[in-house]
This record gives structure tokens, sequence and C-alpha cells, in this order.
């Protein structure tokens, strides 16, 4: 078979046009850490981070370590953490920060800061 060189040309941008298309490989999630603040004299009753999974992985949210990091499962997360603090009757705001780990990899810290219950 012999082809001509614009065809083997063709063949070749082809090929890294299909490799080119292909989505980034996300990086992996290396850590996961929870953090809670109290910020008055009443203590925030923390929820363990078992809990915290079980719950995750119940609503189908895919966060866990050395899984491929997911943005939209890491808001997701953060929102099944305040709602379990809710469901006790604290009122908490839910902050996170994801952090780049060399090489392609992250962690995420999630940090559950009481809200004043002040009157």
């Amino acid at each position: 078979m012999n082809m001509s060189r614009s065809a083997v040309m063709c063949w070749v941008l082809v090929g890294a046009g299909a490799l080119m298309a292909q989505p980034p490989m996300l990086p992996i999630v290396r850590f996961i850490n929870v953090r809670s603040v109290s910020t008055n004299s009443k203590e925030l009753n923390a929820i363990g981070f078992d809990a915290i999974q079980a719950a995750w992985k119940s609503k189908g949210i895919n966060l866990a370590v050395e899984r491929r990091y997911d943005p939209a499962a890491v808001e997701k997360a953060a929102n099944v953490i305040r709602d379990m603090y809710g469901d006790e009757g604290q009122k908490v705001r839910v902050e996170y920060t994801v952090s780049d780990i060399a090489p392609r990899s992250l962690q995420v810290s999630f940090e559950v800061i009481q809200l004043c219950t002040c009157n």
C-alpha cells in the first residue's frame, strides 16, 4: 500500500486533533480535611469524618481520597456538611479551599465555621 505524502499528513493531523480534543486529565485528590471553628463560648459539636463520608456516598457525591477531582462534587460536599450540622441544630457556614500538591494532586480542605447564635 503506497499512500501519498498528503494522505499521511492528513492522518497525522486527524490523530493529533483527536488527542487534543480529549479533556485534560483531572488531578487526584490526595487529602481531605474537615476542620471546625467555634466562634463563641458554646463549642461546636464536630461531626466525625466517617459520618460525613457516608453522607457523601449516600447522596452520590464522588469525593474521596485517590479519586479524580470534581469541582462540582466539592461544592455539593460542602452543602452536605452544612446540612448535617443544621440537622443537629447548629448554624454553620462551610468554606473550602483546594490546594495543589505536586505532581497533579490536590488537597481539599473544608472549614466549618460556627455562626453566632447571639440574640
